[in-house]
């Protein structure tokens, strides 16, 4: 195959790839519906009765919680955390952007980073 061929190929894998998501996507989301009324309705039992789990013939059902912690406002969560020393509420870890800024400015990197770039081919419609 010509590199024109290949990329004509690839672009017209991905459209159909697009179509076949967005068709799944539709027709899954009723499915999507029914199963969040039902775990809609087995926390409300949950709730009501104080149970935490419910072993069935055809399975358990159990309750689980996600946690997030954000920063709504940086600049006072900083405050707090330097005013009583809490350095362990914060994680850490390099900027990607000020890296890549910093490695172009002064052609390396800030002693400790690693970095690393992978090439890769892209498409796009002309």
């Amino acid at each position: 195959m010509t590199i024109d061929e290949l990329v004509n190929t690839y672009r017209r894998l991905r459209e159909k790839k697009a179509v076949l998501k967005g068709e799944y996507d539709e027709k899954v989301k009723p499915v999507d519906a029914a199963m969040d009324r039902i775990e809609a309705a087995l926390i409300d039992i949950f709730n009501k009765t104080g149970v935490e789990s419910v072993k069935t013939p055809h399975g358990t059902a159990y309750t689980s919680t996600k946690t997030s912690a954000t920063i709504a406002d940086w600049d006072s969560f900083l405050e707090f955390v330097k005013q009583h020393g809490a350095y362990e509420l914060l994680e850490h870890r390099a900027s990607k952007v000020a890296i890549e800024q910093f490695k172009a400015a002064n052609d390396e990197l800030p002693p400790g980073v690693n970095w690393s770039a992978v090439r890769s081919v892209n498409f796009r419609a002309n």
